[in-house]
C-alpha cells in the first residue's frame, strides 16, 4: 500500500532559502515546476507570504540558487513569483524522486528548511528515499507517515500518534457523557503517562477544530479551551453539564 510522508529537509542548498533567510517569517509554497529537459534550469512558480517582501526581494538578486525571477501576481500579503533556478548551485531531489517512485505533492520552504510531502509506493521506498536524501547532503527529519487511504490525519493536519489517540479515545467512549473510560485506562493502552496522552489529545483536538471551524488563536480559542478542559476531566466557563 502506498503512503504519504512529510519530511523536513535542511543543510543542503535549498532553492531560494538564502532569500527566505533574509526575510524571517517568509514562507514559500511551490505551485508548479517545469523544465524543458533534465539538463535545463528548472522554472518554478512560487507563492510567498508572511514576511517582509522588501527584504525578500532585496536578497533575490544575490541568491546563488536563483538565475532570474519575476513577480507576476499578488498584492501586499501574498505574491506569486516565476523563478528560474540555478541548477549548479542547488541540490535537486528530483532524481531521487524518480529512483524511488516518489510523487512530490507539495513543498513549503521557510527559514527552518523545506517541508516536503511525497507519495511513496511503500515503507521500503520511504527508507530508501530518506537514505538517498542524506547521501546527497540533506539533513532529514521524518515528521509523519500514514497510508495514502487513511486521509484523516492528512485532512486535519494530525500526526500519526494524534490520529491513533483520538480514534482510540472515541471508540472507547472517552468523549461520551457520561464517559465510558478514563484517561488512566487509555494511557495504559499506549504505555505513556496520563499527562502525555492528555497533551496528545489536546493537540489533536486543536488541529481538528482549526481545520473545521477556524484558525488557531482566533474564534476557535474558546472552543479549544472548553474541549481541552473536558479532555482532562473538568469543565470550562462554569458549565457543569
Amino acid at each position: 500500500m502506498s503512503l504519504i510522508a512529510e519530511l523536513r529537509l535542511t543543510d543542503a542548498q535549498l532553492v531560494m532559502r538564502p532569500s527566505v533567510t533574509a526575510a524571517p517569517g517568509m514562507t514559500l509554497e511551490r505551485e508548479w515546476a517545469t523544465a524543458a529537459d533534465r539538463a535545463s534550469d528548472p522554472v518554478l512558480f512560487v507563492w510567498a507570504s508572511g514576511g517582509d517582501f522588501e527584504a525578500f526581494e532585496a536578497a533575490l538578486p544575490d541568491d546563488p540558487t536563483v538565475r532570474t525571477y519575476e513577480c507576476i501576481d499578488g498584492g501586499d500579503d501574498r505574491r506569486l513569483y516565476r523563478v528560474v533556478v540555478d541548477r549548479e548551485d542547488t541540490t535537486n531531489p528530483g532524481p531521487i524522486d524518480r529512483q524511488t517512485g516518489a510523487s512530490r505533492l507539495s513543498i513549503e520552504t521557510s527559514v527552518d528548511g523545506a517541508v516536503l510531502k511525497v507519495r511513496l509506493p511503500d515503507r521500503e521506498a520511504l527508507t530508501e528515499y530518506i537514505s538517498l536524501l542524506r547521501e546527497n547532503g540533506f539533513s532529514v527529519e521524518l515528521l509523519r507517515a500514514h497510508p495514502a487511504d487513511g486521509d484523516h490525519g492528512q485532512k486535519y493536519d494530525l500526526s500519526e500518534k494524534q490520529t491513533e489517540a483520538l480514534q482510540e479515545a472515541l471508540q472507547a467512549g472517552y468523549f461520551e457523557v457520561p464517559r465510558q473510560t478514563d484517561l488512566e485506562t487509555l494511557a495504559d493502552r499506549f504505555d505513556i503517562s496520563e499527562q502525555a496522552l492528555s497533551e496528545r489529545l489536546r493537540r489533536g483536538v486543536s488541529s481538528v477544530l482549526a481545520s473545521t471551524v477556524g484558525e488557531r488563536g482566533g474564534t476557535t480559542t474558546g472552543a479549544v479551551e472548553n474541549t481541552t478542559a473536558a479532555i482532562d476531566g473538568g469543565t470550562a466557563d462554569g458549565d457543569d453539564s
